[in-house]
């Protein structure tokens, strides 16, 4: 029964994804809050950081907020680096019992090893069936990805872990590791070299290369050469996903994989003719909302469609309203826009145009019949 009311959840998500006209999103990029240890000089959101930590959301504001969503794909809490709010796993409970989400994703900086692995096991123990993808940031190996992030000794503890997740998961089969690795104009030349460290020393389910955006505090990162090195380790991973793993993949995993792949083409394309071939998913499909409830259709716009705490925490009454209906109606006539290849804001275009589907189908039985056996979970 509770698989059955799952699948039924799904399809109502994806029936708002694929609906005419303006709807909820289902895709959230929720920043939970602005604290972070590290200090990345590739990070768009630097001048944030550290900052209106007295001004976060409240677990009673949280609760107001996801009752008021409804059903969604994808939610994604990010920051600043989320472990660092002790109420994490019950906030995540809340999204998991109002939403429903088909996948909850946490970016983390990986370096406070224990608390990671104590809340990822509460909320494993305390939404059970809920589909959890952790993903450590990686942008080097040893010392150089310290030096990256300006925070000695991250390097080993967001490897220690992976490692400790790693032994987690044998006992959760939700949930799903994964590394991000931002590719910049800092380590463009080496990038390549810790992706491929990556995939043979940790146990993870996914590399996820990241290209560098918006309006970091150091500009040479945004040096147009690794765009050429992002396509470089998408491909790299390519060869990886299939013939070279020895897990098995859910429905899911050939999924996320599949829509990574068309990602990947699609960035290239923007990156060759600085446009793109989809509609942005920003103030549609997907939402961003900061720690102190300000609400916005893209993080690398400026624009803020209103703050949640004027409204008594009602999404609709701001994704609806006339500042919302402006930011949808200047996408991409803007110059934040021009060029843009935000991965987030492209993922569900993918599965919400047609004519990306027969791609999609095609790739993911690439995969299949490359890499392996399905598992149904």
């Amino acid at each position: 029964m509770n698989q059955v009311l799952s699948l039924s959840q799904k399809a109502s998500a994806f029936k708002k994804l694929l609906a005419p006209g303006t709807q909820k999103p289902v895709y959230l990029l929720m920043f939970v809050t602005n604290r972070c240890n590290a200090s990345c000089e590739h990070c768009f959101y630097w001048k944030e950081l550290n900052t209106k930590i007295k001004e976060e959301l409240t677990l009673d504001e949280f609760q107001r907020l996801a009752s008021s969503l409804g059903q969604m794909l994808q939610i994604t809490l990010t920051g600043g680096s989320p472990e660092l709010r002790n109420d994490l796993p019950a906030i995540t409970k809340i999204f998991h019992e109002e939403c429903k989400p088909s996948n909850i994703t946490f970016c983390m900086l990986g370096y406070s090893t224990e608390r990671i692995l104590s809340q990822v096991e509460e909320m494993l123990r305390t939404c059970p069936g809920q589909r959890f993808t952790v993903a450590i940031s990686l942008d080097g190996i040893g010392e150089d990805h310290d030096q990256l992030r300006k925070l000695p000794g991250c390097f080993d503890k967001a490897v220690a872990t992976i490692k400790k997740l790693g032994l987690l998961k044998t006992h959760f089969p939700n949930l799903r590791i994964a590394v991000g690795t931002t590719v910049h104009g800092l380590n463009y030349k080496t990038v390549e070299d810790t992706a491929r460290w990556v995939r043979e020393n940790l146990p993870i389910d996914l590399l996820k290369p990241i290209l560098v955006r918006g309006n970091p505090l150091n500009r040479d990162t945004l040096d147009k050469v690794c765009q050429t090195t992002y396509l470089n380790v998408i491909d790299q991973d390519r060869v990886w996903v299939n013939g070279q793993r020895t897990t098995r993949f859910s429905p899911m995993d050939y999924v996320v994989n599949s829509k990574e792949y068309i990602q990947r083409d699609i960035i290239g394309e923007i990156s060759e003719t600085n446009n793109s071939p989809v509609v942005c998913s920003g103030g549609r499909e997907t939402a961003v909302i900061y720690p102190t409830g300000d609400v916005a259709g893209c993080e690398l716009r400026s624009d803020v469609l209103g703050n949640l705490r004027d409204v008594g925490m009602d999404f609709s009454k701001i994704w609806f309203n006339d500042q919302a209906n402006d930011f949808r109606n200047t996408s991409g006539k803007v110059p934040e826009c021009e060029g843009c290849y935000h991965h987030c804001f492209i993922s569900p275009t993918i599965f919400r145009t047609p004519k990306l589907w027969p791609k999609l189908v095609q790739t993911a039985w690439s995969i299949y019949q490359n890499s392996g056996k399905l598992e149904i979970d």
